[in-house]
């Protein structure tokens, strides 16, 4: 296998693949519910996700999450994702599903970026001169 066949296998690995979430929120059948969905502005790892307390999604890697069955109403939101947490309030409908854009940091594995990069560039270095 070649060098560069070698990194691009490497770096394939090391980004891994994002997959929408779908989760569903345990409310009572009684309970008018809607949908809740989370965009997040990169492919983020360690997703997890809260909505009044209660688990929905864990340990992810996504970048869409998409919660069925969320009570409507104000609801409390909690997610971490890429070492980072955020919270906040969001008032679901039952007629739309309730859309939320979130930034996030980057990944916690961007230093490990960095090492391969650099790591590239001395060989890159190492073998033109």
């Amino acid at each position: 296998m070649s060098f560069a066949a070698r990194i691009a296998v490497i770096a394939t690995l090391v980004g891994g693949c994002a997959h929408d979430v779908r989760a569903h929120f345990p409310a009572s059948a009684e309970v008018p519910t809607g949908t809740l969905v989370l965009l997040l502005s990169q492919p983020a790892s360690e997703v997890t996700v809260a909505v009044d307390g209660v688990l929905v999604a864990e340990d992810k890697h996504t970048r869409r999450i998409t919660i069925d069955g969320v009570p409507t109403g104000t609801r409390d939101i909690a997610i971490t994702a890429n070492g980072g947490d955020k919270q906040l309030r969001a008032w679901i409908d039952s007629e739309h599903p309730t859309t939320i854009p979130l930034g996030v940091g980057e990944p916690a594995t961007s230093w490990l970026k960095s090492i391969f990069g650099a790591l590239i560039s001395i060989v890159v270095y190492s073998v033109l001169h």
